[in-house]
Parts: C-alpha cells; structure tokens; sequence
C-alpha cells in the first residue's frame, strides 16, 4: 500500500475512487452564482463547487448567505446533503416545514417543491449528492431531516457482530439509499461495488485502497465518492463513522457487514408492554429484564404504555429501542389523548408500533376500530418523518379455522393499502395470530412458517422480490422461552412481538433463541 503524502483532492473518476478533504469545499473556494431566484425574504447569494460526475450521480458542495426564496418547481432529482454550518428549513408544498443545523442530514426526493429559508446570519454550507432518475410511481416527495452525528438514546441502530459495527438506514427509495453506518478497526476487501456511493466521514481514520495500491488517508470532514465496479480496501485506523448515499439497484452496506443471518435478515425482538405494570415501582424490573438482553445479534425494542414512556425511554443501556404503542397521523396540536410522531422524535425515539390488533377492535375495545385505510395513513407519515415502523397484522380463530387461503383473504387487505410503504429497512411487518394472543395457545411452527411464507410469497408477487426477501416477518402470538427456539428454526420468522413473556425475566431467553437459531 502506497500512502498519498498530501491532502490535495484527487478526482479518480470512473474506475479509481475520488477523495476531497474538507478544505477543498472551503466557502473561499467555492464559485459565487449570484442572487437565488424567486427571492422574497434578503438577498440571499450562492455559490458551489462540484466535485465529480459519475452517469446520474453528482457530488459537490453549495453555500448560501441569509434569505429565502419559493422553489415551485417539482425537483427532477433526489438530493442528500449533509450540513456543515448554519441553518436553515424547508417547507414541503403542503406548509410542513423542516429545520436543520450543522450536523444534519436532509433528503430532498424527486418531486419535492415548495420554500428555501437561510434563517442564520452565518453562511449555510452543505455537501450534496444529487440522483437525477425517473419519478417513483408512489414514493413521499416529503423531505426527510435526521441527526446522524449524535446517537440518540432509542434510535434504530442494528449491530453487527464486530466492534462498534452500526447501521442506520435514513432514506431508501428506489435506487436511492441513504445511510449512516459505523465500523470498528481492521481491513475489509471490496470487490466489484455494486452501487456508486458518496461517503462523507464523520468520525474516525481510514486509508482507502484502490486495487492500483494507491490508497488515501480519509478523516472527519473528507468526502469519498466510489464508483460502481471499484475494487479495493478498507483500512479502519480508528472507529469510523460516515454518511453514506448509495445509488444502485443494491443498498450499500457497511464494509464489515459481518454476521449476518443466511437469509441476510436480522432478527428482531420487541417486548409489548401493553397497559402494564399497574405499580410504577415495578417499572425498575421491567427495563432491567430489557437491558439483561444481548442485542450483538439481534434487534430488541419495546413498547411501554403511554405514561410510562417518558420515565423509561433514556434507561435502557443496551442499545434496544423505544416504540411507542402508538401515535396519530397529524403532528402536535389539538388532538387530545394522541401522541405525535414529533415528540417521539425530539425524545430519540426512532420506532413507533401500529395496527396491533387491540387498537384494531379486539378484546372488547370500545372505540371505532382501526381501518386498514386509517393505518395507511398513519404508516406513510410515520415514515415521511424519518422514523422507522413496526405494522402489526393478523386474523381471528374462526378464518385460522379455515385454512390458510382464508387465512390470507383475511391479511392481503391488511397488506394491499401499505404495499408501496414497505420498505424493508424501515419496516417490520408483526405477524399476530389474534386467537393466540394472551391465550397461551401459539401457533404451531408448522402454522407460523406457512402464514410468514405465504405473506412473502405475496409480497414477492405484489412488490418486489427485494422487498420479499429484504422485509423482517415477527411472529406475535404468546411467544415464550420456551416455545422460542422451535419457533426461531422456522426460516420465514424473523422474530416474535412478545407480549407477556416481555414482562418476565425470560425475555432474554426468547432474544437469545432467535439470535442463535438465525446465525
């Protein structure tokens, strides 16, 4: 390996990779446009700098002094940028306005229109990569606005098996992925990339090898672009953390991506609470049987009851995520009793649980039931505000009685009116045999395999094969210790949404059946 002894950027175009330092977007480089169009608010000036062109992807960097202007025009591309000072927002065409600062990551989709402010005297200065391609026929053109720099408590990290080993998905529509993930020291070989991939470091040493030799020490604040067909290395020095925009017909993973189960699934365990525990005191004990779980191999969240929410969602230590049981489909407001997708947001939360079957009209709830529609709606706003959902499904005993033909009349509605939300980096479908929930009857494994298989066979026929194979499938009907590992070798369950057993120190058990069985 042949270490570059500067820090000039070099631009490697199609086959070698490209690496700029941060000093090479400095604001006195950058090239001044003039006075934004459509201004209404100041005298806002631009300028840019690009730094390569690779088919439908470009990469650069743009600067803005304070003002605003209407942007009308539906974008004809999909743009990611990272911001690097100031601040600023965007207001979607229908008036929700999205605020950003130094630190965040901003995913503005094709189709997106409506208002640019710079609200701070200091300059706005961003990194951008830019997708041009075809409309999504579908796809939310609301921006979506995350923090990638700081971990908040609950967010939907999933460890790998190495040290330090994270990934966040942010945005993942079409051929666009968009990423934060973290890797621990040591080497890991590229061979042929499968998507061209923008990398911005935001913590951490790196050399980057091309398969020349060449290689280049990447630290906070450099930009690395990756062209589809590179081959090479990573060299990890020290902890690395990067934004990453991926373009390609598949996802970018983190160089180290190790560990995984052979379906390329990772399992997932959530813990429901429900309405319980009746005694605040009891609530030490519950997070404890939380923390007791190893999450190195498997995903763990849980669903405490609405008051106990703000007294637990900052005690769980293992890296288990918070989901509230619930939440509305409007933000904050005049909307009693409800709880906002904001909120959970401004709290860490990164998973939020619908459409389980008590708030669809089970067990004697005295409210109107929960429509598929209403769900619908809920599960894409949910998702265009950046966090990721857990959408439960399920049937009664007399269509389970039928057969399994009945048993999928029943769901495919379910299913139909949220098929182009199901994206499976952000979406965990919760599969809950409603005759077995809170019975102790459970589904036999033979039952669970057929009714997960039979959904993603359904969803291979009527999204994609991607999605089918991609999506994470929990069984939820009285899950325990001891009917886990049996459950867990069946090859279309992902996992379980427990319910009681969650309350019971047993709970690590369940977690560790599952990570063992999908290894």
């Amino acid at each position: 390996m042949q270490a570059t002894a500067d820090r000039r950027a070099v631009i490697g175009g199609e086959r070698w990779l490209t690496h700029a330092p941060l000093d090479y977007f400095a604001l006195d480089k950058l090239s001044a446009k003039g006075l934004r169009a459509n201004t209404d608010v100041g005298q806002p000036h631009d300028s840019s700098r690009p730094l390569i062109k690779l088919g439908d992807v470009a990469v650069g960097s743009w600067a803005c002094t304070t003002g605003g202007w209407n942007s009308p025009s539906p974008r004809a591309s999909t743009e990611v940028f990272y911001m690097l000072a100031g601040e600023g927002s965007v207001d979607d065409a229908d008036g929700t306005r999205h605020r950003f600062g130094p630190g965040d990551l901003v995913t503005l989709p094709r189709g997106w229109s409506g208002r640019w402010d710079v609200t701070s005297s200091e300059t706005l200065h961003k990194v951008w990569a830019v997708h041009t391609h075809p409309e999504i026929s579908g796809a939310s053109t609301a921006a979506v606005v995350t923090t990638p720099e700081v971990k908040k408590r609950g967010m939907p990290w999933s460890k790998g098996a190495g040290g330090g080993a994270s990934h966040k998905s942010v945005y993942n529509v079409g051929k666009t992925a968009v990423s934060v993930w973290s890797e621990g020291a040591g080497q890991k070989a590229v061979d042929d990339h499968k998507a061209t991939e923008c990398l911005h470091v935001l913590e951490g040493t790196a050399f980057l090898t091309n398969a020349d030799g060449t290689a280049y020490r990447c630290v906070a604040g450099d930009t690395v672009v990756l062209p589809k067909g590179w081959s090479g290395s990573f060299d990890i020095v020290d902890a690395l953390k990067v934004v990453s925009v991926a373009v390609g017909d598949q996802a970018a993973a983190p160089p180290a991506a190790s560990g995984a189960p052979s379906s390329g699934r990772r399992p997932i365990v959530g813990g429901n609470w429900k309405c319980n525990p009746a005694d605040f005191s009891e609530l030490p004990a519950l997070v404890a049987n939380i923390n007791a779980c190893d999450t190195s191999e498997c995903d763990v969240y849980v669903c405490p009851s609405n008051l106990h929410i703000g007294s637990v969602y900052d005690k769980f230590t293992n890296g288990a995520h918070v989901a509230p049981q619930n939440c509305n489909f409007k933000g904050c407001g005049a909307y009693t009793g409800e709880m906002a997708v904001d909120q959970m947001k401004s709290m860490g939360m990164g998973w939020v649980l619908i459409g389980h079957s008590e708030r669809r009209g089970e067990f004697g709830v005295l409210t109107p039931p929960e429509s598929n529609s209403l769900l619908a709606t809920k599960l894409k706003y949910i998702l265009d505000q950046g966090l990721n959902c857990i959408l439960a499904i399920g049937e009664p005993l007399p269509v389970r009685e039928k057969g399994i033909a009945a048993v999928m009349e029943n769901l495919i509605p379910q299913l139909v009116e949220v098929k182009d939300l199901l994206d499976p980096s952000r979406v965990v479908i919760a599969y809950e045999p409603v005759w077995s929930i809170g019975t102790g009857v459970t589904a036999t494994p033979q039952q669970a395999q057929e009714t997960h298989a039979a959904i993603r066979k359904w969803i291979r026929e009527n999204v994609s094969p991607a999605c089918a194979d991609g999506i994470r499938i929990q069984y939820g009907g009285s899950a325990n210790a001891a009917n886990a590992p049996e459950l867990s070798a069946c090859p279309d369950v992902d996992g379980f949404l427990v319910g009681g057993a969650s309350l019971k120190p047993e709970f690590k058990e369940i977690v560790a059946a599952i990570a063992k069985a999908k290894k």
